[in-house]
């Protein structure tokens, strides 16, 4: 979708505050566009920049290793062509949102083949950059894998109605006391507390709960919802904004999940005996 080919949309600030900022890496070896995104990330609340590669290949690099969910590329820019450093990229990190920048429409089908949110002419207008990045926020949320967590009787997570086999039961548990806080934060103390309780909070206990916590990265990562995590430290919470769960429905007191709830929650793990208490009152 073209933003200079007449469409002028005007895009107010406050149609981003109200969702997070949009992980984005910037690939250009034009000093002019990454300023331009280095100063539109400073003054708006629509994106964070998560990187910034001169060429295609130490991006690739970098979402081996860490998350990003938009892409901000120069077309024709030096070495690998755009359009394919767009399929490496897709290829690393199958939900990255892809914005093209170039200073001719010559790859525009390119890009709409590729499934690109937009693309940029230069030279282009803050404006025009407001509609691209607002563009590519709803294709994220509009192509992001459907996650349904179940904590009635047993504790699964399904994506797009399937589950996911865990390999790592830890890995599992430590995400079923995440979303049992209900997207609180919890710190490393704590989950020993509930996954070990028979061990002493020493280095070893220590050093396997951060091994536990990057298990489940990883495992999440592998079925495309690796952001449902969010990690600062030694706290740990997980993003409620982007999947359902029945426990937050019955809450809510919606009438489907209170038909559902026959009593059983989280049975495998004995920590989830005291929500269990508390959710007597909807039976």
């Amino acid at each position: 979708m073209g933003i200079a080919d007449g469409q002028r949309k005007r895009i107010h600030k406050n149609q981003f505050e109200n969702g997070e900022k949009m992980k984005t890496i910037i690939i250009s070896d034009d000093r002019n566009d990454v300023l331009f995104f280095e100063r539109y990330a400073a003054e708006m609340e629509s994106i964070e920049i998560a990187g910034v590669f001169l060429e295609g290949m130490g991006a690739v690099s970098f979402l081996e290793n860490h998350d990003a969910e938009l892409a901000i590329l120069d077309v024709q820019k030096k070495g690998i062509n755009g359009v394919a450093l767009g399929q490496l990229l897709r290829s690393v990190c199958p939900e990255i949102v892809l914005i093209y920048i170039m200073e001719d429409e010559e790859y525009s089908m390119e890009a709409a083949m590729l499934h690109a949110a937009a693309y940029l002419l230069k030279p282009f207008t803050k404006m025009e950059a407001d509609y691209a990045v607002q563009t590519a926020r709803l294709y994220f949320k509009r192509h992001r894998h459907k996650i349904f967590i179940k904590t009635f009787g047993y504790f699964d997570v399904f994506v797009d109605g399937t589950p996911i086999m865990f390999r790592s039961g830890k890995a599992k548990e430590l995400l079923a006391l995440l979303v049992d806080r209900q997207g609180g934060t919890v710190n490393t103390e704590q989950i020993i507390c509930a996954l070990w309780e028979d061990r002493p909070n020493d280095e070893a206990t220590q050093n396997l709960c951060s091994k536990t916590a990057k298990t489940l990265k990883q495992e999440l990562k592998e079925h495309g919802i690796e952001e449902i995590l969010i990690v600062n430290r030694s706290m740990k919470r997980v993003n409620t904004d982007i999947f359902t769960c029945d426990l937050y429905e019955l809450l809510k007191e919606e009438a489907l999940a209170k038909k559902q709830f026959v009593g059983d929650y989280m049975l495998e793990y004995s920590w989830a005996e005291e929500r269990m208490a508390g959710l007597s009152k909807y039976l």
